[in-house]
């Protein structure tokens, strides 16, 4: 006697599987172009930052207030002109300027103060020269310049894309702005940078359309010779291949061997798809295999490019950004109540007057040589250059017991070296040092720590004596 199903098996498999392949095709594309956009947005924003903090180092932004007060050009702006424009030619960048966003109206809502131009750009297109102190008309959306005006806001780099439309046709940029302040706090306006991003996103679009056709291409015959199949012989190979999957999950589970992830080939010799598909699942779980040492490789690789996007690139030392994650994690032990250590501050002395009369080329000879001899005396603790002059040693366990010590001979040596009159002006190394320890008692923060240490060091400076000769 026939029976009489209301959900037929094979009608029940032939719409589960198009349902099933429909559904895979959509979140499959969404995820792929998702992953993909992401990935290149965190590789487009490291750039990014690199580029603003390697510029950010060039603007003396007290010259830079000045020439915006009296809308004269100094010779550091033309400094600053000419290193931008230079950079421009040998970076993969859009553009890289400096503005003032004032505010929302149609017009005339932002205000230019520095841009670079490449070289190809001042020959051919020299009206695109930006005007110090000059207002872009309708060069901004009222939508773009929003972003620009929240990003001012910010104390960090903020991220936002924006399209806009040459001879009807629309571009996407990636952008990164940066709030600037003079050394008294003033803000100047916002550092920015642009990468075209148009082209790669078609390319993610057509990437995107391809995986579609293709998982649903491949689905689709899927679908068919499943559904072929499964009116054959289905029980016997299926459960040979759950049981060798099942042996593998419950064998290698929790287990950290990646060699070990590839799925023992079932006994099944059934001369089809059957065989075809534990043959597959085999290949998947090597292909996983691979897969996953690649994951761990990238994952290894990108904590190389976070050490070296924490690192001092002229010292080798850690600088300002690993000083504010060094600092959460000393805030954490705070909360805690389970800290102790003592912050010293190193303020170089007499470093401008030397990048001024000796040129920055010894400048940077003699930051290096003071960042020598502060690593070599603190040569077990964490070292930040967190400023162009100004250096941040953190003593823990053995050098905070020995903290005065090795404070002693930190000033000893800078006093030594400063007053040899045979050396060059860029070889007396000199510095002003404050120490001070975290106390639980009066400190909330390491701030706390870092302010009171300023301080002291501030006074030590003024103690010493103005300058010296050269």
């Amino acid at each position: 006697m026939q029976q009489n199903y209301k959900k037929p098996l094979g009608r029940s498999i032939s719409i589960g599987c198009i349902a099933f392949i429909a559904l895979l095709c959509l979140v499959l594309s969404y995820a792929n172009q998702a992953i993909y956009k992401v990935g290149l947005h965190r590789r487009y924003e490291a750039h990014i930052k690199d580029i603003i903090t390697f510029t950010k180092n060039q603007i003396d932004t007290d010259d830079l207030a000045r020439c915006i007060d009296t809308k004269e050009k100094s010779p550091k702006y033309h400094e600053l002109q000419n290193f931008i424009d230079t950079f421009k030619n040998n970076a993969d960048i859009h553009y890289l300027y400096i503005i003032r966003p004032l505010n929302k109206n149609p017009s005339d809502n932002v205000m230019d103060i520095i841009a670079a131009m490449s070289t190809w750009e001042k020959e051919n297109m020299p009206e695109m020269a930006v005007t110090l102190c000059g207002l872009t008309g309708e060069g901004y959306s009222v939508e773009s310049v929003s972003k620009y005006l929240k990003a001012a806001e910010s104390r960090e780099i903020t991220f936002f894309s924006s399209e806009w439309v040459k001879d009807d046709t629309t571009y996407t940029d990636y952008t990164g702005a940066l709030p600037i302040f003079t050394s008294s706090g003033e803000y100047i306006g916002l550092l920015c940078v642009d990468i075209d991003i148009t082209e790669i996103n078609k390319v993610v679009l057509a990437s995107t359309l391809t995986d579609l056709t293709i998982i649903f291409t491949l689905g689709l015959i899927f679908t068919i010779l499943f559904i072929i199949w499964a009116s054959y012989n289905i029980a016997n190979p299926i459960k040979k291949l759950e049981n060798k999957v099942t042996e593998f999950a419950y064998h290698h589970k929790g287990k950290e061997n990646i060699d070990s992830l590839v799925i023992e080939a079932p006994d099944i010799h059934t001369n089809n798809e059957v065989e075809s598909l534990a043959n597959a699942v085999v290949k998947m779980s090597e292909d996983m295999r691979i897969y996953i040492e690649n994951v761990i490789k990238a994952e290894n690789k990108a904590k190389e490019l976070s050490k070296l996007a924490n690192k001092d690139a002229l010292t080798k030392v850690g600088n300002k950004t690993a000083y504010v994650h060094y600092a959460e994690g000393l805030d954490k032990e705070i909360s805690k109540g389970n800290a102790e250590f003592a912050l010293v501050m190193i303020d170089l002395n007499h470093l401008k007057k030397i990048n001024d009369t000796h040129g920055h080329e010894h400048g940077n000879e003699y930051i290096q040589k003071s960042c020598s001899i502060i690593c070599h005396i603190f040569s077990h603790s964490p070292v930040f250059r967190i400023g162009g002059d100004e250096f941040i040693v953190i003593l823990r366990d053995e050098e905070f017991a020995l903290r005065r010590t090795l404070m002693n001979e930190a000033q000893e040596i800078f006093r030594i070296t400063s007053s040899n009159e045979k050396l060059e002006p860029w070889q007396r190394l000199s510095a002003a040092l404050g120490m001070t320890e975290f106390r639980p008692e009066e400190d909330s923060s390491i701030n706390d720590v870092f302010n009171r240490a300023d301080s002291i060091m501030y006074a030590n400076k003024t103690a010493m004596k103005a300058g010296r000769k050269y």
